[in-house]
């Protein structure tokens, strides 16, 4: 799915910059590298947990809730 939203994107952000609609094809193809990173990171931990090693997903939101605090139960 994430491969699919990352293709589409991609090619309305070049339609877009070669008709002349620069925000648009900009704003596309900056959701398209999103969604790219997305697909990156989760095809890197199918392949960790597939070797049996562990991953940890929620390391970034687990250091913003020790800022408010909630982290330490």
């Amino acid at each position: 799915m994430c491969l699919i939203v990352t293709l589409v994107m991609a090619y309305f952000s070049i339609a877009n910059l070669m008709a002349g609609n620069y925000t648009a094809g900009i704003l596309q193809g900056v959701i398209a590298l999103l969604f790219l990173l997305l697909l990156a990171r989760n095809i890197y931990v199918t392949v960790q947990e597939r070797k049996g090693c562990s991953v940890s997903g929620c390391r970034i939101t687990e250091s913003i809730a020790r800022l408010f605090g909630r982290g330490k139960e």
